[in-house]
């Protein structure tokens, strides 16, 4: 069985929607709490919660099926 390590856990609310996001100014953020193992590179995480909160607002602005 995988064990998952305590991550550091916010919540953003971008419109109506609220999602949870995980990380630290440390270590990145991101929005996959299994993006944390050793194995994964830090350049796969957000490097702010302001990028991150950007990037979410990004998707909802969107009309769907567009990227």
């Amino acid at each position: 069985m995988r064990q998952i390590a305590a991550v550091n856990t916010r919540l953003l609310q971008v419109g109506s929607e609220v999602f949870p996001v995980y990380g630290d100014e440390r270590s990145g953020w991101t929005m996959d709490p299994g993006d944390f193992p050793p194995a994964t590179q830090k350049w796969r995480r957000y490097g702010s919660i302001d990028v991150l909160f950007f990037r979410l607002i990004n998707l909802k602005i969107m009309p769907e099926g567009r990227t």
